[in-house]
C-alpha cells in the first residue's frame, strides 16, 4: 500500500465532492490517482457503481463486499462518516487505519461498509503477506 491523499476535499457549498474514494482506491492499488475514474463527479447518478466494478474487473479484480462486524486480513477498503459529517472512505489493515487520505487523518467514526478487493485468479491471493500485488485488491 502506497499512501496517496486526496486532491478534491468535500465542500458542498461549491457543488464539490471529495475524491477520498479513487484516492482509497489508487493507495491500496499503488497506482497515480490520475489513473483512477473521477468516481466523485459519478456519486449523484444510479449506474456509478458499476462504473467501478467494470473498472476494477478491467484491472483483474472483484469488489466483495465483507460484514462490519469483524475484519478480513490484509488491505480493505472501509466506508462510514467522518468527524466532518460526510461520508468517508479509508484504508485499514488487518482491521486497523493504515491510512485516511484527508489532511485530517482522523478516519471515520464508525465503519459501515468494507470493500476486499480478491483477484479473479484465486491463487494470486495470499492474506498472509505483508505487500504484495494481490492481498486485498
Amino acid at each position: 500500500m502506497k499512501p496517496i491523499d486526496q486532491t478534491k476535499l468535500h465542500d458542498p457549498k461549491n457543488g464539490v465532492n471529495g475524491n477520498c474514494m479513487a484516492a482509497s482506491f489508487a493507495s491500496i492499488l499503488e497506482i497515480p490517482l490520475s489513473e483512477i475514474p473521477k468516481f466523485e463527479d459519478m456519486m449523484d447518478k444510479d449506474d456509478w457503481f458499476s462504473v467501478l466494478t467494470t473498472w476494477i474487473e478491467g484491472l483483474g479484480f472483484t469488489i466483495v463486499l465483507w460484514q462490519p462486524e469483524t475484519y478480513p486480513p490484509g488491505y480493505c477498503l472501509a466506508m462510514g462518516m467522518s468527524e466532518r459529517g460526510v461520508k468517508h472512505q479509508v484504508v485499514l489493515k488487518n482491521g486497523v487505519l493504515a491510512h485516511d487520505p484527508h489532511p485530517s487523518r482522523a478516519g471515520i467514526r464508525k465503519i459501515d461498509e468494507i470493500w476486499v478487493l480478491l483477484p479473479f485468479d484465486p491463487s494470486q491471493y495470499n492474506p498472509l503477506m505483508q505487500r504484495t500485488q494481490t492481498t486485498c485488491r
